[in-house]
């Protein structure tokens, strides 16, 4: 029965329907899946959640550290789930993963109360893990008994959530991440999984290594088309198996059936995943717990959680401060945030939970006219804190501040809007942007307009209200003015060089790196006979700018810039503490050939020396 199953949704989904819309069908070739395009509701959205939630909530809910994985760690000697497992149902040659499934019972699972709280954080999409790697599936399927129709609890959620989700008015979507169940349950085959009875959740025993078997990719295809015909999914998400695992061949059969059936049924539809070798031809490419590291020409997604993946009682939440500020980043960065919730193993969603997302939707219900129906800026942003790019690298960032600012503007050019990832103290100059003409600012959730004034070179700086317009980021709407790249803007652009304090080499008894305020920097440079060196890759020649950003409390001062044979001097202004760096123009050098140059920075006078505490230099191609 599966066999016939299978053929029937394989062969219903490769048609060449399409041409009922005078288009060509799209065939599993990447030359020809390169035609599609991501879809205008995606890049509109911007915010989505999804749900990490099954048998494996049963487990990991009250367990150690590892427990993520229950299905696969439970079989592992050296993790601690294996004790635990043992210690709470037994042996697990005799009470496996099979005997979890039964534990999972959903009682008090609501699926209009779970999309009701989606739709007050502010989602546009959502929809649930339709199945992880643990191989049991959120529907009634006809390709395996181990789903949660023919198991317990006997329901099938993914139709229930399709409805509740659709009746809000926002985009469903399912993720898939059965690929690596191939691997997922290896360790089982030394304990209940050995005699290949239960091989519909398990897998047929194999040895490790051993590739994917015909019947298993068959029935990956299969499951993915299944759910795409029952509960027409407007995105589909494929975990990190599907480069890993799964076959070209399979790959680019899943991507022409979804597009095809799309096209007949005349809905925009795409493919999120995490492999960039496939994002050359098609689909949008997903970071898992991290993020681009700069503006991209291409929409993107992150994939993250408010906590753990699945319930976890003993691992703490996020709070809506961070989780606000990476969303502002990667809507400035042309991404999107997919924003995992792990619902308790009894279906329902835990109460930090509930609170964290109710306060993402109230901080959208002020600020989303500067997220939702964006479209990114020139830049990024500006400010002193960077993220490192890739998946898994968001336990790498630093907080943000009120120094920090991203952009975003309106899809017809008529608004631009600065988010400042904190709230200013004192007035924000914003450096990125030439401003010209005359307009108006706003700081949405404020009533009435906000002072600002305009210097020499078409700089703006806001004056900030004296009362907070909420608690979180906060963003000013700039309109009826003509905005354009300022000058200064080569730093923050591709191919700037960025020259940090912990890179530097130290000449001296006393310069020395420190941290001030959460900011590393050189300070304690007292003596004038100490200097600071970099090495420094030019990867062009040209005109170089080189700025600077310093704090001296004591000053003024001065700098001296000594790099490829030219020297450039600047004075430093007494700042308002040490604690208060500014950005100070050196001016331009000339490179005549790419390669690695040993930078100077030292006293420009000496014998006027006052301490100078350096936060960063940066080098950029001259626009």
């Amino acid at each position: 029965m599966v066999s016939l199953c299978l053929r029937r949704i394989v062969v219903y989904c490769m048609l060449p329907v399409c041409m009922v819309h005078g288009a060509e069908p799209y065939q599993p070739m990447w030359e020809s899946l390169e035609r599609h395009q991501v879809p205008e509701w995606f890049q509109d959205a911007k915010f989505g959640i999804y749900t990490h939630w099954g048998p494996v909530t049963v487990g990991a809910e009250d367990g150690p550290a590892g427990v993520q994985w229950y299905g696969r760690h439970m079989y592992l000697k050296d993790n601690p789930t294996f004790e635990y497992h043992r210690e709470k149902y037994g042996d697990q040659n005799i009470f496996g993963y099979k005997d979890i499934v039964p534990l999972f019972k959903a009682e008090k699972f609501d699926a209009e109360a779970w999309a009701e709280l989606f739709a007050e954080a502010g989602a546009r999409f959502a929809g649930p893990v339709v199945i992880h790697h643990d191989n049991y599936a959120m529907w009634d399927s006809q390709f395996t008994r181990w789903d949660s129709m023919d198991q317990s609890p006997k329901r099938d959620f993914t139709a229930e959530l399709e409805k509740a989700i659709r009746r809000r008015g926002m985009k469903f979507i399912t993720t898939f991440h059965h690929s690596f169940s191939w691997e997922y349950f290896e360790p089982s085959y030394q304990f209940d999984a050995a005699d290949g009875q239960h091989a519909g959740l398990y897998c047929e025993p194999h040895a490790p290594g051993t590739p994917p078997s015909s019947v298993f990719l068959d029935k990956w295809l299969g499951m993915v088309n299944e759910v795409v015909d029952k509960y027409e999914p407007d995105l589909t998400w494929f975990d990190f198996g599907l480069g890993k695992l799964i076959p070209p061949e399979f790959q680019r059969r899943m991507f022409a059936d979804y597009y095809n059936w799309a096209r007949q049924k005349g809905v925009e539809v795409d493919v999120a995943h995490k492999h960039r070798d496939i994002h050359e031809h098609t689909g949008i490419l997903d970071f898992e717990r991290g993020r681009e590291d700069r503006l991209t020409p291409y929409p993107w997604l992150t994939d993250t959680s408010v906590g753990p993946w699945f319930h976890q009682k003993s691992t703490p939440y996020k709070s809506v401060d961070a989780l606000v500020d990476v969303l502002v980043d990667i809507v400035a960065k042309n991404g999107c945030m997919l924003l995992n919730v792990g619902p308790a193993a009894d279906g329902t969603i835990p109460e930090e939970a509930q609170t964290l997302l109710r306060g993402i939707g109230a901080w959208l219900d002020v600020n989303g006219e500067a997220i939702y129906d964006t479209r990114p800026w020139h830049l990024f942003g500006e400010g002193p804190t960077r993220n490192s790019g890739g998946g898994f690298s968001e336990n790498k960032d630093k907080p943000y501040t009120a120094q920090d600012l991203r952009f975003t503007r309106s899809k017809d050019g008529r608004d631009v809007y600065v988010i400042v990832l904190g709230w200013p103290a004192s007035e924000v100059t914003i450096r990125s942007m030439k401003v010209s003409g005359e307009g108006r600012v706003s700081l949405l959730g404020h009533e009435g307009s906000v002072d600002y004034r305009l210097n020499s070179s078409g700089q703006l700086t806001l004056r900030p209200p004296r009362e907070k317009s909420g608690a979180h980021a906060f963003a000013f709407r700039l309109r009826g003015f003509e905005v354009q790249l300022h000058p200064d803007a080569c730093f923050d652009r591709p191919g700037a060089v960025i020259l940090e304090p912990a890179k530097a080499t130290c000449e001296g008894r006393q310069v020395k790196t420190q941290v001030n305020e959460g900011r590393e920097n050189i300070g304690f440079w007292d003596q004038a006979e100490e200097k600071i060196h970099w090495l420094v890759w030019f990867d062009r020649p040209g005109t170089w700018r080189v700025r600077g950003e310093s704090s001296c409390a004591g000053g003024p001062s001065g700098l001296k810039v000594t790099v490829a044979g030219q020297a450039i001097e600047m004075g430093i202004p007494r700042t308002q503490g040490w604690y208060e760096p500014v950005f100070v123009n050196f001016g331009d050098i000339s490179i005549e050939k790419p390669g690695v140059y040993h930078l100077t920075l030292e006293p420009a006078n000496p014998s006027a020396w006052k301490a100078v505490n350096v936060y960063q230099l940066q080098l950029a191609p001259k626009m």
